[in-house]
């Protein structure tokens, strides 16, 4: 037990100069918050600064650390440039098509990880009492943000912390449903997905 505590927190410290930069903040320790707290939601569209992007179907105001990668079956993934490719490094999933569709829960594909250690399982809270909801809106669209507790465990089941998975559902977006998964607690992203635009 002691060696596995070890190597959580060396997998934590080996990642705290990229989560700096990300402004992420997603261990709760028991109880799980939203994207960096109730204030993240409250960031005035102003702080969303960076040059525009196009992440999927949203074009977006983007730090010069974001790495986009449009990957297989409608996601296109925003990593923290700078992270060790073998570290769990912090980042965030821009969904469309079926999976998108079928948010009605958390967002949990295969083999989905923790945020801190690949080495843990992200395991969706049943029926917990953190899990939330409220109207938000996406580039000018109605939306639905949705926070979710996580359990990260171990290869024996075993819980070491809780984590927060934040999503956007954007069911009406122009060219179908849209839907943003946060598990690191990208600071500001509530503002920037509020201030964003859809790609003509």
């Amino acid at each position: 037990m002691r060696a596995a505590a070890r190597a959580l927190g060396a997998s934590l410290l080996a990642a705290g100069a990229v989560l700096a930069l990300a402004g992420c903040s997603f261990v709760t320790g028991g109880h799980a918050q939203g994207s960096a707290g109730e204030a993240s939601a409250a960031t005035s569209a102003g702080d969303a600064v960076g040059a525009p992007r196009a992440i999927g179907p949203l074009r977006v105001a983007a730090p010069e650390y974001w790495v986009v990668e449009a990957g297989k079956g409608g996601v296109t993934h925003v990593s923290a440039g700078g992270c060790p490719k073998a570290s769990a490094c912090p980042g965030f999933d821009v969904v469309t098509g079926k999976a998108a569709q079928a948010a009605t829960t958390a967002y949990l594909p295969k083999g989905a990880t923790c945020p801190g250690d690949k080495a843990l399982a992200a395991v969706a809270v049943k029926g917990g009492a953190d899990a939330s909801s409220a109207p938000a809106k996406v580039a000018g669209t109605a939306a639905t943000r949705s926070v979710y507790a996580l359990s990260c465990r171990d290869a024996s089941g075993t819980e070491q912390y809780r984590a927060t998975q934040v999503q956007w559902s954007v069911p009406d977006a122009p060219g179908g449903p849209v839907l943003v998964v946060d598990r690191w607690a990208f600071e500001g992203l509530d503002a920037r997905l509020g201030a964003a635009g859809w790609v003509e």
